[in-house]
């Protein structure tokens, strides 16, 4: 009876152990493509997020290291100060990688300063927007679209 007793005792005690390691262990999340940046849901967040927005083209892109560097000629600014020619730089390693941007595509670029002579997008997913035959559009898994506004200010 005894030897039962300890028997039921002890496996009590583990399952109590058991339980209680799996409530405070850590879960993972589940993986986001931009998980390190910020998400703006509104177009209103998004715009004001941005420190300058402008259309161009992307006349040479160059590796630097993880990121590319996209050489960019402003053909319009609808906010901010940008010179006729700016520098992108994005990430180009890991999973935030902006899918669309290529060499000669004509984008609208939402923009924060880097440096002094640099602007990063304000997040991989939403910080470009292709246009596409004189029409500007969203970029793969953007659902924002721009204003009215910004989209009259850069056509």
């Amino acid at each position: 009876m005894r030897k039962h007793r300890w028997l039921a005792t002890a496996t009590a005690v583990m399952l109590l152990a058991v339980a209680g390691i799996a409530a405070f262990w850590p879960r993972s999340s589940p993986s986001s493509s931009t998980a390190d940046e910020p998400y703006y849901a509104t177009t209103t967040e998004l715009e004001q997020s941005a420190e300058a927005i402008v259309r161009g083209k992307v006349e040479r892109t160059h590796k630097q290291g993880d990121e590319t560097v996209a050489t960019v000629r402003v053909t319009a600014v609808a906010k901010g100060v940008a010179g006729p020619s700016i520098d992108v730089i994005y990430a180009t390693a890991g999973p935030e990688i902006p899918e669309g941007i290529r060499r000669g595509g004509d984008y609208v670029l939402l923009l924060q300063v880097r440096n002094e002579s640099a602007w990063n997008l304000v997040n991989t997913t939403q910080g470009y927007y292709p246009v596409v035959d004189g029409r500007i559009t969203t970029a793969p898994d953007n659902a924002v679209p721009l204003s009215a506004s910004v989209q009259q200010s850069v056509s």
